[in-house]
Formats: structure tokens, sequence, C-alpha cells
């Protein structure tokens, strides 16, 4: 090859070498996957195929957690927890902690967070103390969450069976200690720690007489009396023997035990107590202790033998006096003819007619020779406040694992002047005023019943997700309880977490604690229908309210009337929209009252009422110009009725100014596009000449 060929080919061949070798490099550096297709499909939330690919692969702990991760970014909890739960712990520390902490937010999100606690617990153990007070300190709500689940365990201690003390201790212990690594100066870890101390007492949790003098000894038997007499169901005796009690505040307390237990309601009688500060007792009543007791009421009551022959002996015995009747049991008793269980039932009786006669020695010695666990919890309440009996012979097997038996027992007896739990509760008949309440929860952090009042406080005056997961969680049979699941499930509806909202929902009686309630959760009910699709279940729910004579908040009743408005029964939907505009002076802005007549004009049109929806558009503009999407949208509106009418100068006035004040670029486009057809239209007749006359 010559050199002049050459010199003509080198800078050919530089140049493609240049254009080709950039464009591999190119095309080489977009072929290089960065990531996986599973880390791709991470990276964009595509979690259900990632679930696919992950299905079809091996059972490393990497694979296993991200299984686990896939589900649970899918929503699918229990199997997340599946996952995690039938593989041994991992021996690669980094990786069991993953596999904990997502067991525990596995567990939060099925609305278990004592367990959920447990295994971030658990996770936690082997995590450096650094590294645990940053992964604590993620979740702004852990904390309250770690003290209130805490609360729960050491109550529970108190009636965890022998076998599980040991761990159950362990567990508190190694809780609290993570505790106060990472929240060491809060109320909460400085006042409880001394009560960890209570863990190792071998003490049976003798009782204390106390000091009030709301109850005295006297008293106590009346209590004891009155208790014994609602264990055969007998509610008149029962408020008959309370009579004798001295103290007036006293035996109306005992009275509304009473009425609740009998008809499942809070009486109105419990205000008495607020009126005299008395903290403990107004919130014993409203916490919703005593619910155990209604659901389940032989956990209250003497259950009987299945005997129709029983059921007319029962009923004689009702009607007689307590002495004849002991008499008549005694009689009874020696009968060979009698199966086991009516003689069992037949000494319970004897138990609660002794109490009945007023013969404490008789009550105590027929309680030496009975099964303990044959008797309803009214009765061994009754006899531990009779006879000061270690709580140990008060609980029954079946109370062993239950905290809620544990609050009733523990409650009624402070309530009677027996306390199991002085170190840890303040007195009951204690009257304590609101200004020092505060102080008091942050002394006594584990008194139950102040902890109710303290948050029943800070919901009244502002309630918040924080305080309203605080009251569902430890509170839910309550009314304050209820009214915190209808708040969070409504908040969630908001958010479009549907599947948390109807969590809340279900957690509702919604016909527990009156109409009002009922309202509130209808309410509640509507918003989550109108998200999820369910229409006619919440046109359902919002005539049920109005029939009860309440009303939607006007937000929810307008997402009403638009979705029956879409659905095209415009007529109800118009009705709605009138009806939430006669309330305009009761709306909370200017920009709901403009949206509102907005719809009400739009319905008007689609009816065909052309005037009427003129009217309310230009009512519109004038009234709220300052709220342009929908001043400006009316005067659009109004521009092509008008042009419609034949008024092309009206239309055009309106049109420009919807140019000019069009804060989207395809309004403005449409008005410039209708101001324009409007010109052609009037060249072509000949629009601007002086009119003609006839004559």
């Amino acid at each position: 090859m010559n050199s002049r060929l050459k010199k003509k080919i080198l800078p050919s061949l530089l140049a493609a070498s240049v254009l080709f070798g950039a464009g591999g490099n190119v095309f080489a550096a977009s072929a290089v996957k960065k990531d996986s297709f599973e880390s791709w499909l991470e990276k964009y939330g595509a979690w259900d195929i990632l679930e696919q690919n992950y299905s079809q692969t091996g059972d490393t702990p990497e694979l296993i957690l991200k299984r686990a991760e896939t589900a649970f970014n899918l929503g699918r909890y229990s199997a997340c927890l599946e996952a995690l739960q039938s593989t041994p712990a991992f021996t690669d520390k980094t990786q069991e902690i993953t596999r904990l902490w997502l067991g525990g937010k596995c567990q939060r999100a099925l609305g278990d967070p004592v367990k959920g606690v447990i295994w971030f617990s658990q996770a936690a153990r082997l995590m450096d103390q650094n590294v645990m007070v940053a992964k604590f300190k993620e979740d702004s709500h852990l904390k309250s969450i770690w003290f209130d689940v805490w609360r729960s365990l050491y109550w529970g201690y108190r009636v965890t069976p022998e076998s599980a003390r040991e761990s159950r201790k362990m567990l508190l212990e190694q809780t609290f200690g993570q505790a106060e690594k990472v929240w060491p100066t809060t109320y909460f870890v400085i006042n409880s720690k001394s009560k960890l101390g209570t863990l190792n007492s071998t003490s049976e949790n003798l009782p204390i007489v106390s000091n009030s003098t709301a109850v005295g000894g006297e008293n106590r038997m009346y209590i004891a009396q009155s208790l014994a007499a609602a264990s055969i169901g007998e509610w008149e005796k029962s408020n008959h023997a309370l009579d004798m009690v001295s103290n007036s505040t006293v035996q109306t307390f005992w009275k509304s035990v009473n009425h609740y237990l009998e008809s499942g309601k809070i009486p109105e009688s419990v205000s008495i107590y607020n009126e005299e500060n008395l903290v403990r007792p107004v919130s014993f009543i409203k916490a919703g202790v005593l619910e155990p007791a209604i659901i389940s009421p032989t956990l209250w009551q003497l259950g009987a033998p299945t005997s129709s022959a029983w059921n007319v002996f029962r009923k004689k015995l009702m009607e007689m006096e307590p002495q004849e009747a002991l008499e008549t049991i005694d009689r009874e008793t020696g009968s060979l003819l009698l199966s086991s269980d009516l003689v069992n039932a037949l000494q319970n009786y004897r138990l609660a007619f002794a109490f009945l006669t007023g013969d404490m020695e008789l009550a105590e010695n027929v309680l030496k020779r009975l099964d303990k666990d044959t008797l309803p919890m009214s009765l061994r309440i009754a006899s531990g406040i009779a006879f000061k009996l270690p709580l140990a012979r008060v609980l029954s097997t079946a109370d062993y694992g239950k905290n809620d038996h544990l609050y009733i027992i523990s409650g009624l007896s402070e309530a009677a002047g027996i306390e199991y739990f002085s170190e840890i509760n303040t007195p009951f008949w204690k009257a304590t005023s609101s200004k020092k309440l505060n102080g008091l929860i942050n002394n006594n952090p584990l008194d139950r019943l102040l902890v109710f009042a303290d948050l029943a406080k800070q919901a009244d005056k502002k309630q918040s997700t924080k305080i309203a997961r605080r009251c569902a969680f430890l509170f839910p049979k309550s009314k304050l309880g209820a009214e915190s699941f209808i708040y969070l499930a409504d908040l969630a509806a908001q958010t479009r977490d549907f599947k948390l909202s109807a969590y809340y929902l279900k957690r509702v009686d919604q016909d527990k604690f009156g109409p009002e309630l009922r309202l509130k959760w209808l309410t509640a009910a509507v918003a989550y229908d109108l998200a999820t699709g369910k229409d006619d279940k919440a046109m359902n729910a919002y005539n049920e309210i109005l029939q009860s004579g309440g009303t939607l908040p006007a937000e929810k009743e307008l997402k009403l009337a638009l979705m029956i408005q879409q659905k095209g029964d415009l007529k109800k939907a118009q009705a709605i929209l009138e009806r939430i505009w006669s309330g305009r002076d009761q709306l909370e802005n200017d920009e709901l009252r403009a949206e509102v007549l907005f719809w009400i004009a739009e319905g008007e049109h689609a009816l065909g009422k052309k005037e009427k929806a003129l009217k309310h558009y230009l009512e519109l503009a004038w009234e709220f110009p300052e709220q342009n999407i929908w001043a400006v949208t009316a005067m659009y509106r109004a521009s092509m009725i008008y042009e419609h009418k034949g008024q092309f100068e009206t239309a055009k006035r309106f049109l420009k100014t919807v140019i000019k004040r069009a804060d989207r670029k395809a309004q403005k486009e449409a008005a410039k596009a209708r101001l324009n057809a409007i010109d052609t239209k009037l060249a072509k007749v000949g629009a601007g000449k002086e009119v003609s006359f006839p004559f």
C-alpha cells in the first residue's frame, strides 16, 4: 500500500475506531447491569413480581429474608411471619437481627404489640448499644408502645403460671434494661425501676388493709354480702346489702358495679366521682374493667347443673330467707340420690347463703371445704375481702394468664379497702385534682387506673394518633377505646390505608355505648365504604345517620353526593348537595363552600336546568373569586351557556377572564380555542355591523 493511499485510509480507520470504539463503550456501559432484576424490581416497589421470583428460589438465609421482606411489603404479614418462624435462628448475627426485627414488625402489623416488643427485644440482645439506641429511636411510636407493653407484661407476671414465671421475669428485666439504655431520663424508667425488685419477692401478695376512712371493717362485711347476692343473680338483695354501707360515695360505687354487671351499661352516677376528684373509682367504671364478667356471666355468677329438678329447687331456694335456705341445703346435701355435680353446686350456694346470713365464721368454715376453682369470681373476691386472704387464694386456675381477671380482682378488692399492690397503685379512695394528676401518674406509672385517667384527659383535650393508639391498645373494651378505634379508622381511610381502617372498625362494638358512638362509627364506616367502592353500604349508613338525627362531616357528605352523582342518581345527589349548602355558614372555609356551590351548579346543568346552573356559576365566581380553580371553572361553564344562548359578547368577556386567571395551561388553551371559535362564528354571520331596523 503506497503512502498516499495510507494517508487516505488512515483518517477513515481512525474515525471508524473512534466512532465504533466510543459506540462500543456506550453499549457496553448500558449493558452493564448494576442491579439484579430483583434489586431493580425492589427499587420500583414491584413486590408482587418479586414474590413470584423469590418463591422459585432456594432456602438460604438471604433468600428466606428476601421472601419474608417481600411478603411484608405486600401487606401479607401472616405469610411473612410464617416464613420467619419456620426457620431456625440464623448463625450470622446481622441476618438474625434482621429476622427478629422483621418478625416484631409483623406482630405489630397484625395487631399484637406485646409479641412485637418481645421480638424486638430479642433482636436488640444481639445489637451493639449504639446500634440499638439508633434502631429504637427510628420509630417515634416505639417508646410509648414499649412502656405500655411493659406495663401489661408486669401486671401479667402476677397471673403467670408458676412454670412460666421465671421466663416472664427474665423478659421483664431484659426489656426494662433495654428501655433504660435507650430512654434513661423518662419518668417511666426512673419511677418504675424500683418495682423490678418486687419480681424477686417470694411473698404470697398478702393483703394490706387500707387506712382509708371511706371503708371500714363493717362496711367490708356488707360489700362481701352484696357480692354473695350478686353471685346467685339476686341484684335487688345485692343492692339492699349495700344500703348498709355508711359512706354514700362507696355505696354508690358498688351499686354502679352492680348496675354495670346487670345491664352492661355505664351508670350516670359515675359523675359523682368526678365531682369529688376520685380518679381511680371513675376510671375503674369507665375503663371497661368489668367487661369480661359482662361477656361471660358465669365468670361472675354461680353456674347451674343441667337438670330440670335443679331449676325447680333453685327457684324455691331463692324465695327463702338466707337461714332457711342454709338449712334446706344442709338437708339436701345428705341425700345419697344426688349426683356429685348437684352436691358441689349445693356447697357453693351454701357459701353464698352463709355470707347472706351475716355469719362470717360459718362462711369461712364453708370456704375451707370448697374447691376455689368451682367458685365464681364474685364469691372469691367476697372471701378475699371478708377474710383478708392472700391473692393466691383468691385467684382461680382459670385466672392465670388473664390480665383482665386480675384487674377486676385487684380493683374491687381495693375498692373494699383490701390492697394487694400498694407498692404500685395509689389509694383507691384518695381524691386527686386534675392539676395534680400529671405529677401523680409520673410518680406511679404502673397504676393502670391512673394511666386511663391521664389518657382520657389528653384525648378530651386534643386527640392524636399517638394517644388514640395507646387508648385502643390498653383499654380496647372502654368507650374511650372504642372512640379511639373510630378516630384511627377515619384517619386510615383518609390516607387510603383501607386494610388498617377495616382492622380498627371491626374492633368496635358500635351498639354498646349508645347512639352517639354508633353515629361516630357509621361516619367512619361511610368514609371507608366510599373509599373502597362499597357505594350501597355507604348509602345505607348515611341514611341511618340521617334517620338518627345525625349528620356527616361536610367533606364526607360532599364525597357521598359526588359518588351518587357519578352513578347517575342526579336528584338524590342534588338533595344532599343542597342540604350541605343550607348549612354553609358552618362549613370550615371558603374553599369548601366554593366547591359545594360548583357541584350544585354542575348538578343543575346535568339535570337540564341551565338557568339555575348559570345563576349558581355566577354566584360562585362573584362570591369566591379568590378560590381560583372553582371560580375560573365556573366562569368557563357560564361562558358556554351564554354562547349556547347566543349572547356571544358576554361569553367572550368570561373567556377572556378565564385566559387571564387560569392556573392550568390546559384551561387557558381551552378558553382560547373557545374564544377563537366564537370570533370565527361572529365573522361568518357578520357580527359587529349596525343593527338593521325594519321600519
